[in-house]
């Protein structure tokens, strides 16, 4: 399971690697703007490149991280995964330490079905990309061809190739943003969200430990209440070319 500090700058540059930050547009045939509206709660994040982007804070169901048995929120490495779900196949690795990215790449073996699932872990973060797009892979090395990647291949929530912009929305609720290129019919959404959620006693121990060993005296209830909680970060962005959903990245990451 990824772990990461909050107080990393690149943590916020891999969140924002999966998406560029976009402008608030119309959906088809709407009169207002479909995106979520502004909130207390909010947070802003500003990645590497210096763009500020804007967080919903909230968290959408685990089953939206979980497609063709794989589960990016599980233990066991998104590539470890994958090779025992969907077969071993040859990755692609980039970078080093915070920027080092590994990829494996999966595909239809059905004639004329370009779907493509791709799986990426990091130091940071992992996530997975569906997509009917043969650009998504632009690696040299093939794509393993599985019988288990389909365009009827679906998240566990329900999220698939081929679906509206609203049949997303009804799974994720509204993006926090929504851009439309008028000239070639693309919607990009973007979701950004970030929620912060208790620690089970298993995984605070290590920590408290730690800090006992360098203050003996600490007052465990007290540092509990305010340490005893971390980051749930999550990235999505959907693409769709005249309101058909063609390309879909999830990023999924804990951050203590």
């Amino acid at each position: 399971m990824v772990r990461i500090r909050l107080q990393d700058s690149k943590t916020a540059a891999l969140f924002l690697c999966i998406f560029t930050a976009i402008p608030i547009v119309r959906l088809y045939g709407q009169d207002h703007p479909q995106v979520a509206p502004p909130s207390k709660s909010d947070t802003f994040s500003i990645a590497d490149n210096g763009k500020k982007f804007r967080v919903q804070y909230r968290e959408v169901a685990e089953t939206n991280f979980q497609i063709a048995g794989v589960d990016l929120t599980a233990k066991e490495e998104v590539l470890d995964q994958a090779a025992r779900i969907l077969g071993k196949v040859e990755t692609v690795a980039t970078g080093d330490a915070s920027t080092f990215l590994e990829r494996a790449c999966y595909r239809s073996t059905q004639e004329n079905d370009n779907t493509r699932l791709i799986f990426v872990r990091g130091e940071v973060s992992p996530y997975f990309v569906l997509s009917s797009e043969s650009s998504a892979w632009q690696w040299r090395t093939s794509c393993k061809r599985s019988s288990r990647i389909s365009r009827s291949l679906t998240t566990t929530s329900g999220l698939h190739l081929g679906q509206t912009q609203e049949q997303l929305i009804a799974i994720l609720g509204l993006p926090t943003m929504h851009s439309r290129n008028v000239h070639n019919g693309q919607d990009d959404m973007v979701y950004a969200l970030e929620t912060k959620k208790k620690m089970s006693s298993r995984e605070l121990t290590p920590y408290l430990q730690d800090e006992l060993k360098q203050y003996p005296n600490l007052n465990q209830k007290t540092w509990i209440e305010n340490n005893g909680y971390y980051s749930l970060w999550v990235s999505i962005h959907a693409k769709f070319i005249n309101d058909s959903l063609t390309n879909l990245k999830i990023l999924w990451s804990e951050t203590y």
